[in-house]
C-alpha cells in the first residue's frame, strides 16, 4: 500500500501538471489559421486541365502533383513540373511548354513556370529559359530573364522576351547572337 505522504505527492503532482497544461482556446485558433496557409486545401496526382474555347481545345495543363492553396492569396503550385500544350482552332498542336516548378495565380490568372523552362514550337525553335510567364486572358507569354532561343538555323541571346503562346510571333529584348541571313535571290 502507499503511505499517505506518497499519495499527497503524487495527487500534488497531477495538480501541478494539470494547471500548468491550460489552454487558451484563442492561442490554439490562432496557431491553426497560421498553419493552415501552409499545407494545400485539395492536392491531385496525375492531374490534368482542359482550358477550351468554342469546344475546341486550347490549352491542355498536365502535372504529376498539383497543391491548391487558399490563403490570403488564392493560387495553385505544381512542385513535380509541369506540361503546357497549346493548341489552334483546328486540334492542331502549336506548341509545348515545360518546367520543372509552377504556379497559376487565381486571380490574376496567370501561370508562372519556373526552372529549365523550355518552349518549343511546331517549327522546331526551342525557347529556353528559367522563369516564364503565360497569361491566358491575352495569350501572351513573357518574361524579363535571360532566354536563349535555338532555330535550325541560328542561335539567339536576349533578355526578355514578349510572344504568342503558340511561340510563332516574338519579340526579344536586348538581344545577342549570330544570325544567318539568305541574300541570294533568284
Amino acid at each position: 500500500m502507499l503511505s499517505n505522504k506518497l499519495l499527497k505527492k503524487i495527487f500534488f503532482g497531477f495538480l501541478f501538471i494539470a494547471m500548468s497544461c491550460s489552454n487558451d482556446l484563442e492561442k490554439i485558433h490562432e496557431i491553426s489559421i497560421q498553419n493552415q496557409a501552409t499545407f494545400p486545401v485539395e492536392t491531385i496526382k496525375d492531374f490534368q486541365i482542359i482550358y477550351s474555347d468554342s469546344s475546341y481545345v486550347r490549352v491542355l495543363i498536365n502535372a504529376n502533383l498539383m497543391n491548391r492553396y487558399a490563403d490570403e492569396k488564392k493560387y495553385i503550385e505544381f512542385k513535380d513540373g509541369l506540361k503546357v500544350q497549346f493548341f489552334d482552332f483546328n486540334g492542331k498542336k502549336e506548341s509545348e511548354l515545360k518546367s520543372r516548378f509552377a504556379i497559376i495565380d487565381d486571380e490574376s490568372d496567370i501561370l508562372s513556370a519556373e526552372q529549365n523552362v523550355v518552349l518549343l514550337n511546331n517549327k522546331g525553335d526551342i525557347l529556353e529559359t528559367e522563369k516564364l510567364h503565360w497569361n491566358r486572358q491575352t495569350e501572351k507569354i513573357y518574361t524579363d530573364e535571360f532566354i536563349k532561343i535555338i532555330t535550325e538555323s541560328d542561335t539567339i541571346y536576349g533578355k526578355g522576351l514578349v510572344s504568342d503562346q503558340n511561340f510563332s510571333k516574338y519579340t526579344i529584348k536586348n538581344i545577342k547572337g549570330s544570325m544567318v541571313f539568305d541574300t541570294s535571290y533568284e
